[in-house]
């Protein structure tokens, strides 16, 4: 008898309890950014544009090695322009004029970002060469002068 009295009264209660569903509904939201595009340089030792030996008043023009800088750019933002510190790329060094001249730059595309990974920006690299005019003097109280340096900078504007 105790059984059936509860039996009668789980489910009179079941009755009054509403069931449980198995709806879903949905609320929309956005989500936004803004992007400000960055390019950084890259290289991590100095790059050195290396004249070799000029001899004084020598009759053909002295070359330059190439280097490469590159810049870390914001996928497909291309750099506006480059230019040297002082506006232009000629220089003075030991006496000997030189003229610096930089490539059109060279660009290896980034990853784009996925669910999985962060992506990559784009590789923008310009090569910097230079020369020296032929039939210079120079300037050196020896036999010999140098190996003499200074340091110049590529500036890219995005």
């Amino acid at each position: 008898m105790k059984r059936i009295l509860t039996a009668a009264v789980a489910a009179a209660f079941a009755a009054m309890v509403p069931m449980a569903q198995g709806a879903t509904t949905d609320n929309n939201f956005n989500v936004a950014v803004t992007l400000t595009s960055v390019c950084e340089a890259t290289n991590d030792s100095t790059q050195t544009v290396d004249f070799g030996t000029y001899a004084a008043f020598q009759t053909t023009v002295q070359s330059s090695n190439s280097v490469n800088l590159t810049f870390r750019c914001t996928r497909g933002y291309a750099p506006l322009s480059v230019a040297f510190d002082g506006g232009s790329g000629v220089g003075v060094l030991q006496g000997l004029q030189y003229t610096l001249v930089a490539g059109a730059p060279s660009t290896v595309a980034g990853t784009a970002a996925t669910t999985a990974t962060i992506g990559t920006g784009d590789a923008v690299t310009y090569a910097v060469s230079g020369t020296m005019p032929a039939d210079q003097a120079g300037a050196c109280a020896a036999a010999s002068c140098g190996p003499t340096s200074h340091v110049r900078t590529l500036t890219v504007t995005y």
